[in-house]
């Protein structure tokens, strides 16, 4: 390899910008429609707010793929992606939608701002493990769905059933349960019933973004179900052998 050859690999592994940036800025757009629900949150603008919380599930369920199929992390090494998508996931999919169902008063008080609290430490946490997880090929504790307590707010199910299934959430990210990696999570798709989750999510998405609670209740039982037979299953499944340890995303 000539010293030209040499110069240009080095400007190419130390390059901050390739036109791949745009996936990128599609996951900071998701931190975007966080902050700005956070901000309708505040003003009593419900709605909105649950619409752009809704538009960072829509990031979520694709800026992974996209990187991958654009070789993100081998053009713009000096960017993490995955650190920029672990900040994304806790602001938006845990945070922001925790104080979005404290203040619509979906938890029972005293204890909404200190659910907003365990919630995010537990996330947090579970994150933190994400890179050995991986490495394990399964994980430990239950994937920190949170936003799925969205579905108690479309439902209407009221404080107590709310923060019942919250309390349960918080209990099963932290326990030492072994789950499949890739179940109920929006960022492994592949064919079959294990990305069931993510199917059911795309093909809903548009009524539930334009109708919220006015959409259909069928669909947000049937999401619903979905969730609480994979938190009862799935342990079972991985422990019996019918689902196995590893890492088989395949887009």
């Amino acid at each position: 390899m000539s010293i030209q050859d040499l110069v240009a690999e080095q400007e190419h592994r130390t390059s901050i910008y390739h036109w791949t940036f745009f996936i990128h800025l599609w996951t900071l757009t998701g931190l975007a429609f966080a902050a700005l629900s956070l901000k309708a949150t505040v003003e009593g603008d419900y709605d909105t707010a649950a619409r752009f919380l809704i538009g960072v599930l829509l990031v979520d369920f694709t800026d992974g793929t996209l990187a991958r199929l654009f070789n993100v992390k081998q053009r713009m090494p000096l960017i993490s992606g995955e650190i920029i998508d672990y900040i994304h996931d806790l602001v938006g999919l845990t945070f922001v939608p925790m104080v979005f169902f404290w203040k619509t008063g979906l938890f029972l008080e005293p204890y909404g701002f200190l659910l907003v609290i365990a919630a995010t430490l537990a996330a947090t946490l579970k994150y933190s493990m994400k890179a050995n997880l991986l490495t394990l090929g399964y994980s430990i504790g239950a994937p920190p769905i949170f936003s799925s307590v969205f579905l108690c707010y479309f439902l209407e199910l009221g404080p107590v059933v709310t923060t019942v299934y919250t309390v349960g959430l918080i209990a099963l990210v932290l326990l030492p349960v072994r789950f499949p990696i890739t179940s109920l999570v929006t960022t492994h798709w592949q064919p079959g019933w294990q990305s069931i989750t993510n199917y059911m999510l795309f093909l809903f998405v548009i009524p539930i973004m334009l109708w919220l609670k006015e959409a259909p209740k069928v669909i947000y039982w049937l999401l619903l179900a979905n969730i609480l037979i994979q938190l009862a299953m799935f342990p079972i499944l991985l422990k019996t052998g019918i689902i196995k340890p590893g890492f088989n995303r395949r887009f």
